[in-house]
C-alpha cells in the first residue's frame, strides 16, 4: 500500500468539495482551526473562498481553483485584484488549484510576490494540487474523510508503520536536519545549535516501543539509524563549545594549533558519523517506500 503522499489521489469534480478540501489542508498547512470558508454561494466574496490567520497571527486568504488544465498569470492577477477589496486586508493570498505544478507559473508568481511586498501589498503564492494533498496527508482520519475509498484493504498493521514513517519524515527532512549535518563543516566553524534539534528529537523518543514499526525491515535500520544518531548527539555535547552569538556552538577552533591531534579526531568522527547518518536515513527511505509499497 503507497503512503499516501506519495498515492496518485484524483482532484475532486465539483469545486465545493474542493473548498471542502482547501479547507482541511489549510487548517494543517497553518497548523491552526482558525481558518473558515468566506460566505455562501451567490454572496459576493472579494476573490476570497478561505480565510483565516496562521500561528503567528498572519491574516491569510486562499482563493480556490477547479481548474486541471492549469492557470496562468493573467488569472493570478486578476484574482489578486479581485482580493484587494477583503476587509480587512490580506497578509497572504494562496491561489489553489487542481493543475499539476507548473514551474514558469512558479517562477513568474514569485517575482510578482516579491514586487507587491516591496510596495507595502500582501504576497501571493499558488497551492497546486501536489501541495495539497501532501497538507491533506499530514493527518491520515483528516485525508480519509474526504478519500474513504483509500482506506479498504488497509491492513492495520501496514497502516501503523505507514502513519509512523510520515511522523519520522515530518522530523528527519532531507532538506532539514538530514541536509544540515551533511553539508555543516565542523573543522572549527560556529553554527546554530538549534539546527541539530530534530536529531536530538529523535535520539531521545525514537527508540521508544511506540516507535517501532512492525515492520522488522524497516525497524532493523530505524534502530541502526537510532545508534548512529546517539553516537553522534554525544560527540557534539563533548566537543563542541558556545561560540560568539547566542546559541550557536563550535568545534573549537583553537584547538587546531593547541590539540591538533585532538581536533583532527573530533572534526573526522563528527564527518564521518555524518555521513553514515545521511546514508542510513537514505537507506530507511528506500527499505520503507519498498514495504509499504508492497501489494497486501
Amino acid at each position: 500500500m503507497p503512503t499516501i503522499s506519495s498515492s496518485q489521489v484524483p482532484p475532486p469534480k465539483s469545486w465545493e468539495e474542493f473548498e471542502e478540501i482547501c479547507l482541511s489542508a489549510a487548517k494543517h498547512r497553518w497548523d491552526s482551526s482558525k481558518f473558515f470558508g468566506n460566505g455562501r454561494k451567490g454572496q459576493a466574496q472579494n476573490g476570497v473562498d478561505i480565510w483565516g490567520h496562521d500561528s503567528v497571527g498572519e491574516h491569510i486568504g486562499v482563493q480556490c481553483k477547479n481548474t486541471l488544465a492549469g492557470i496562468s498569470l493573467s488569472v493570478v492577477k486578476e484574482e489578486i485584484a479581485n482580493a484587494a477589496g477583503f476587509k480587512p486586508k490580506l497578509d497572504h493570498l494562496y491561489i489553489a488549484t487542481t493543475a499539476p505544478r507548473d514551474a514558469s507559473l512558479q517562477r513568474d508568481v514569485r517575482l510578482v510576490s516579491t514586487a507587491r511586498k516591496a510596495a507595502g501589498n500582501f504576497q501571493v503564492d499558488v497551492l497546486f494540487w501536489d501541495d495539497v494533498v501532501g497538507d491533506l496527508a499530514l493527518k491520515d482520519s483528516v485525508f480519509f474523510k474526504h478519500y474513504p475509498q483509500f482506506k479498504i484493504g488497509l491492513e492495520p498493521s501496514k497502516a501503523h508503520d505507514q502513519k509512523l514513517y510520515e511522523e519520522y519524515l515530518q522530523l528527519m527532512r532531507s532538506d532539514g536536519v538530514i541536509g544540515f549535518i551533511d553539508k555543516c563543516n565542523m573543522a572549527g566553524f560556529s553554527f546554530p545549535s538549534e539546527r541539530l534539534d530534530p536529531l536530538r528529537i529523535f535520539v531521545e523518543n525514537w527508540n521508544a516501543p511506540e516507535r517501532e514499526f512492525n515492520s522488522s525491515q524497516i525497524d532493523a535500520v530505524r534502530l541502526e539509524l537510532w545508534k548512529k544518531a546517539r553516537d553522534y548527539v554525544v560527540e557534539i555535547n563533548r566537543s563542541t563549545f558556545p561560540a560568539n552569538g547566542p546559541g550557536w556552538i563550535t568545534v573549537p577552533p583553537d584547538w587546531e594549533d593547541n590539540f591538533p591531534d585532538r581536533f583532527s579526531r573530533v572534526v573526522k568522527e563528527l564527518h564521518g558519523m555524518a555521513g553514515e547518518i545521511v546514508e542510513i536515513h537514505g537507506r530507511l527511505v528506500r527499505t520503507a517506500k519498498a514495504v509499504l509499497l508492497a501489494t497486501n
